[in-house]
Formats: structure tokens, C-alpha cells, sequence
């Protein structure tokens, strides 16, 4: 089952905002372009299950509903999952200064399976396949919550 907005859809204009010039400017640009991503983001999976929030000036939450990642004792990758993945994958490539710590779930209540390690291993995979630099991605993490957590962070101003 795929997510309706996970099809091909234009993509929502680019922000046209120049690349910061120093760190300062950067930590200065952070919670402007998470804004700006949280939006993009927003716009791609509006009518979706997947949801997604802002959490302060630092963070965005991506949440992707269990059903909707991977099959039941599985932990490949399903159609739905990668769309977003893809579009996350995108998203930081936009943003440089984000980092992306992130979790998946197994089918019961224990977070820490090695179920819930392998998706979030797979996970993991797939932005790295889509070009997303190591040093940006935390240590895959499981939890028990139903859904695959991706959370987009930058540093907090100041």
C-alpha cells in the first residue's frame, strides 16, 4: 500500500535563499530553513498518515506509521517507507547543517528486539544509498513505538 502523496507530485518551490557564509550565520539560518524544510515536507505528505511536527527552534519529527514501513517480522524496506525516506534524504541535502538521529520499531511492545535493531539498520542504509553523509546520521535506534521516528535537527541558536 503506498502513501497517496508518495507518488510522482512536482515538488514544492525551492526556498532561492542564498548559503549562509559563516557558522554564525548558520546557527543564525537553522531554525528559518527547518521551518522551511518542516513545510516542504508538510506539503509532499499533506492527506497522508505520515506526520509530521515542529518540536522548538531546533527539531523536526517525521513519524511514519508502523503499517506503513514494513511487513509484519520483516525488515525490508517497504514502498511507502523509502518515499518518505527519499524525500528526507532530500530535504537534508537542502539543509546542510541538519543531522538525522533516528528510530524504528518492532511488531511488539519491546523496543529493543533485534527486529527493531534491523529495521533501524535499514533504515539507516537507505539515506545512506541516497547520499546522505554518515557523520550526519545518529547510530540507528530502536523503540517500541508503532512508527519509524526520523527526527531532522540543527543547532539551536546561539
Amino acid at each position: 500500500m503506498l502513501l497517496p502523496a508518495c507518488t510522482s507530485v512536482a515538488p514544492p518551490a525551492a526556498t532561492g535563499q542564498d548559503a549562509p557564509s559563516s557558522t554564525a550565520d548558520q546557527r543564525e539560518a537553522a531554525p528559518a530553513a527547518l521551518d522551511v524544510e518542516r513545510q516542504w515536507l508538510q506539503s509532499w505528505f499533506k492527506d497522508t498518515p505520515v506526520r509530521i511536527a515542529q518540536r522548538g527552534e531546533s527539531a523536526v519529527t517525521v513519524e511514519v506509521p508502523l503499517e506503513f514501513c514494513f511487513d509484519a517480522g520483516r525488515s525490508a524496506i517497504k514502498p511507502a517507507l523509502a518515499a518518505v525516506l527519499d524525500k528526507v534524504a532530500e530535504s537534508m541535502r537542502r539543509v546542510p547543517a541538519m543531522r538525522l538521529p533516528l528510530v524504528a520499531a518492532s511488531d511488539g511492545a519491546a523496543g529493543t528486539s533485534p527486529l527493531a535493531t534491523q529495521r533501524a539498520a535499514q533504515v539507516h542504509k537507505h539515506l545512506l544509498n541516497r547520499g546522505v553523509m554518515a557523520a550526519r546520521l545518529g547510530a540507528p535506534s530502536s523503540t517500541a513505538a508503532a512508527a519509524v521516528q526520523l527526527r531532522l535537527e540543527t543547532a539551536a541558536p546561539g
